[in-house]
C-alpha cells in the first residue's frame, strides 16, 4: 500500500458504505491487535523463554489488508506506530497525513463511529487519539525512532541525544565510563556521514507530522468541543523536539531550505537544497511553510531580526497571543545598556545598582534651587 497515494486511499469502500463497515469484531482485525502486543520473559522450570517484541512487520501487513475493507481510525493507529517501527519517521509521517484526511473527509462516518445513540458522543473517536500519547506506545517509539542511520557509524535517536546530554551533563561515575552509549560528538559524526539529502527528508517528515497532529487536534476540537476535545501535546512536543535537532544538524552541514511561508513565496535559495527538502507528496501549504536555517546569529542585527520574523508569525498566524508585545519590548531594549534597561523596566532599581558599581551620587545640584522631577520616560505594556 502506498500511503502517499491519498486519491486511491481516500476513494469510497462502496456508495452505499464511503467508510466500508466496523470490523472491530472480525477476525482480521483481532490478529492484528495480538501480533501488535509484545510478549514478556517467561520461566518454566529452568527453561527461559525470552520476551518478544511486536511483529509490527505482521502488524503493518495485516493493516493494510484491513483498509482496503474499511475506513478506520483505529487500524490507522496501529498502522502509524507499525510505520514507525517499520519505515521511521517517514513511514510515520505518511499515517498521520492519511488519518488527518480521514478525519476532514469522512467525519460523519468513519469507524469508530460517533455514538448516535448519545447525542454523538465523540468518545471512542478521541479515546483512538489518545492512544497517540501513550507514553508505553507511540511515545516511547518516537524517542527510539533513529533520527540518522549512517552505515559506517551508527543509528542514533532522540533517546540516544537525551543520553548523551545528559552524560555531557555531569561527569560519568567509574561504573559508568565505560558505557557503550554514544556521545553527542559520536551522533555528530553519524549526521556528517550521511547525505545531506537523507536529513532533508527525516526533517520534512517530522515538520509535517507536527503539522498533521495540529491539523487533527484543531480539527477535532471544532467537531467536539473544547469540552470533549484531546490534546495531542505529548506527541507534539516530542516531534518538536526531534525536529530542532534534525535542524541543527543541517544547519552544521550549512544547508538552507525553503524560505519561511510569506517570505519569497517558500522559493529554494540558490543551491537548490529548497528544492530537495520539499520534494515528495506535499501539499502546497506544507511546501510554503519550509524552514529556513542561516547559520548562527552573530550579532546584534541578525538577533533583532530574528525577534521581529517571530513577532510576524504571531500577529499573522495567533493575533490573541501576547508575545509580539513582549517580544517588541526585548527589542526596544536590545541596544541599551544595563542601566537603561534598568531604568525601563524597574526605575526604582536603578539607584540601588549604581551603589552596588560604587558610583556616588552628583551632589553638584544638591545646593541652590530644588531639582525639578524628571519625566518618567519607562515604557509601558
Amino acid at each position: 500500500m502506498d500511503l502517499t497515494d491519498l486519491e486511491t486511499l481516500l476513494a469510497p469502500i462502496s456508495d452505499d458504505e464511503p467508510c466500508g463497515p466496523d470490523l472491530e469484531y472480525d477476525a482480521e482485525f483481532g490478529e492484528m491487535d495480538r501480533a501488535a502486543q509484545s510478549t514478556a520473559e517467561q520461566q518454566y522450570g529452568d527453561t527461559v523463554v525470552a520476551a518478544e517484541p511486536p511483529d509490527w512487520k505482521d502488524v503493518k501487513k495485516r493493516a493494510e489488508a484491513l483498509l482496503s475493507r474499511t475506513k478506520d481510525m483505529r487500524v490507522v493507529a496501529f498502522l502509524a506506530r507499525a510505520t514507525l517501527n517499520q519505515d521511521g519517521v517517514i513511514g510515520f509521517s505518511h499515517a498521520l497525513q492519511l488519518l488527518r484526511s480521514y478525519l476532514e473527509t469522512f467525519w460523519d462516518t468513519v469507524h469508530p463511529e460517533l455514538d448516535h445513540e448519545d447525542n454523538d458522543d465523540p468518545t471512542y473517536r478521541t479515546n483512538t487519539l489518545i492512544t497517540f500519547c501513550d507514553e508505553q506506545g507511540i511515545m516511547k517509539d518516537l524517542r527510539d525512532a533513529p533520527l540518522v542511520a549512517s552505515r559506517t557509524v551508527g543509528r542514533f535517536s532522540l533517546r540516544d541525544v537525551e543520553h548523551a546530554r545528559d552524560a555531557e551533563d555531569k561527569p560519568a561515575s567509574d561504573d559508568e565510563s565505560g558505557s557503550s552509549r554514544p556521545s553527542l560528538g559520536v551522533i555528530d559524526a553519524a549526521f556528517s556521514d550521511v547525505d545531506v539529502e537523507s536529513i532533508q527528508a527525516t526533517e520534512e517528515a517530522l515538520r509535517l507530522s507536527v503539522e498533521h497532529i495540529d491539523a487533527i487536534e484543531k480539527f477535532v476540537t471544532e467537531q467536539v468541543g473544547v469540552t470533549s476535545a484531546v490534546s495531542l501535546a505529548p506527541p507534539r512536543l516530542l516531534l518538536e523536539e526531534m525536529h530542532k535537532f534534525v535542524v541543527s544538524q543541517l544547519e552544521r552541514r550549512g544547508v538552507f531550505a525553503d524560505q519561511p511561508a510569506g517570505d519569497g513565496e517558500g522559493e529554494a535559495d540558490g543551491d537548490g537544497s529548497g528544492e530537495a527538502a520539499a520534494s515528495g507528496d506535499l501539499s502546497a501549504a506544507a511546501a510554503a511553510q519550509g524552514y529556513r536555517v542561516n547559520g548562527k546569529i552573530t550579532s546584534r542585527k541578525d538577533a533583532i531580526k530574528a525577534l521581529d520574523d517571530v513577532c510576524d508569525f504571531y500577529e499573522e498566524n495567533e493575533p490573541s497571543s501576547p508575545l509580539p508585545l513582549l517580544i517588541r519590548r526585548a527589542q526596544r531594549l536590545a541596544s541599551k545598556s544595563f542601566l537603561d534597561i534598568l531604568r525601563d523596566l524597574a526605575p526604582d532599581a536603578v539607584s540601588q545598582a549604581e551603589a552596588l558599581g560604587g558610583n556616588k551620587p552628583d551632589l553638584s545640584q544638591t545646593s541652590g534651587e530644588p531639582e525639578e522631577p524628571a519625566a518618567d520616560n519607562s515604557s509601558t505594556w
